[in-house]
């Protein structure tokens, strides 16, 4: 919510959350909920903006966790030297 805010301003989030919350959607809820009712207040842009820092937030959570994964295995490896 707070990248929608920063994007589309916080009076468009709070429009945002009441349209959700008139279409029977949960207003503290962004994907499937909040971001359709930020679509028709502020048009695409901060839904994809949205988006897309969620995207970038995925990769880099399973690239560390890939990372972290491959140090373990080389510190087993070296154990069993």
């Amino acid at each position: 919510m707070s990248f929608a805010a920063y994007n589309a301003g916080p009076g468009a989030l709070r429009k945002s959350r009441a349209v959700a919350r008139q279409a029977g959607l949960d207003p503290n809820v962004w994907f499937n909920n909040v971001e359709v009712g930020a679509a028709k207040v502020s048009g695409l842009t901060p839904v994809q903006y949205v988006s897309n820092i969620y995207k970038y937030y995925i990769s880099y959570r399973l690239a560390a966790q890939r990372l972290e994964a491959g140090g373990k295995a080389r510190e087993g490896m070296g154990a069993a030297k």
